[in-house]
């Protein structure tokens, strides 16, 4: 049994060796035959596919072709009825031009004399308009700007609009003649909100606490000028409210324009700024020099008082002792030489600064004048002369320095020529009261 398995093991294996023996001696021409066929079945089998897919192709767009041939047409025969349209509207156009033409000739016609009227209602609601937007009394008629705004549109006015005017030009007519006390909004300095009691005169001022206000009509409110004028002209506000009778009010008689020029204009103080560090320092200069000349007046007017005592410490009690205690004339007139001298240094020490500070506050107004031109022709070369505020600092510094400088060396001046009057009239009574002891000593 053992040789039969073996048996048959050797021969299979014989077998698979001649087999394999077979396949290895293929002739290889065979083989390459084989391949090139196979790729030909395949290059053919992807032609069918790419020309199944040109032709698809061409179908989808000979379809599109036709499809954008019909939204040509489509498109062409809406132009032709939007034209055809346009020509209808055209001639509907001119057709209602010409009626509305000889409607508007007809009103015309018709209205006559009252087309005129209706103009002038339109003309005076206008104007009434314009003026109330900014009255005083605003609050008090709140819905008068938006009915004159409408009786300004209307172009053939019924006689409810006509009443309507009359009756709101009379409203402004009483509210002129009247001073009245008001209860309105009023903005505070810090911007706040408040109801507070205002008084009216007329349609000219409106007054808080003697305070003027404007008005603020996007918020619907009253606001207090932050400058006000002098409080000479405030105070007669006090007095008008004090009085049962007739009293002096201020008023601004054009509603607020010649308030505003009024308070654009500078302080002293403002206006001494305006002159920038050079008026500054001439008002420094110009002060200090006045109190030291009251100052050196003042000590002369009491050395004049007392230079008459019997002190001994007097200048003519020194007088008559050295005249006691020399012995000849010439000793007694050096002695008093040097005691003159000795005088004069003492009422003349700061009299000649005064004159100093008269000679140099014009100078400083003149150097302030050239650096206030210096400053206007650099803003003119870098803003030109279009903008007259650009060139306003400088121009504003070369005259008000210059206007400080006389300002104070004219009275500086004065006070100059006042003391040395004064030195000389002292000195005068002294050298006539030494003249008179020398006489005396003579004899």
């Amino acid at each position: 049994m053992n040789k039969f398995y073996l048996l048959t093991t050797i021969l299979i294996t014989s077998l698979f060796i001649i087999a394999q023996e077979d396949v290895e001696e293929v002739d290889p021409n065979i083989e390459r035959v084989e391949k090139i066929q196979d790729l030909i079945n395949r290059v053919e089998k992807n032609r069918e596919e790419l020309s199944a897919m040109d032709n698809a192709r061409v179908n989808e767009f000979i379809k599109k072709v036709a499809d954008r041939r019909f939204l040509l047409s489509k498109a062409k025969k809406q132009l032709a009825d939007e034209e055809a349209r346009n020509v209808r509207l055209e001639d509907l156009f001119e057709a209602n031009e010409i009626k509305l033409s000889e409607l508007e000739t007809e009103l015309n016609i018709k209205l006559g004399v009252l087309g005129e009227l209706f103009g002038v209602a339109r003309q005076m609601a206008g104007e009434l308009q314009a003026d109330s937007e900014s009255a005083y009394n605003f609050t008090e008629y709140p819905n008068r700007t938006d009915a004159l705004n409408e009786i300004g549109k209307i172009k053939v006015h019924n006689l409810k609009n006509l009443e309507d005017l009359w009756v709101l030009h009379l409203n402004e007519i009483a509210s002129s003649g009247e001073i009245k006390v008001i209860s309105a909004n009023v903005i505070n300095s810090s911007g706040d909100i408040e109801e507070d009691q205002l008084v009216r005169y007329g349609p000219f001022n409106m007054v808080k606490n003697r305070s003027f206000v404007k008005t603020d009509v996007a918020n619907n409110a009253f606001s207090v000028l932050q400058k006000q004028p002098d409080r000479s002209l405030r105070r007669k506000f006090r007095s008008h409210y004090r009085s049962d009778g007739y009293a002096v009010a201020p008023i601004d008689p054009t509603r607020g324009f010649l308030l505003s020029l009024y308070l654009d204009k500078p302080s002293t103080f403002e206006r001494i700024a305006q002159g920038k560090l050079i008026g500054f320092i001439i008002v420094l200069i110009g002060i200090s020099g006045l109190i030291f000349a009251a100052y050196r007046y003042y000590t002369l007017y009491l050395y004049s008082k007392t230079i008459k005592s019997k002190d001994e410490n007097d200048i003519f009690s020194k007088i008559e002792n050295i005249s006691n205690a020399s012995k000849d004339v010439e000793t007694f007139e050096r002695e008093c030489d040097e005691v003159l001298l000795t005088v004069n240094g003492n009422l003349s020490w700061g009299v000649n600064w005064i004159k100093f500070l008269a000679a140099v506050a014009p100078l400083l107004g003149l150097l302030g004048t050239v650096i206030g031109m210096i400053e206007t022709f650099q803003a003119i070369t870098v803003f030109g002369t279009g903008d007259p505020k650009q060139m306003a600092g400088g121009i504003s510094q070369a005259l008000v320095t210059t206007m400080l400088g006389l300002i104070f060396a004219a009275p500086l001046l004065a006070m100059y020529t006042l003391l040395s009057e004064k030195v000389s009239e002292i000195l005068q009574e002294i050298e006539e009261f030494v003249a008179i002891t020398i006489v005396k000593k003579v004899k």
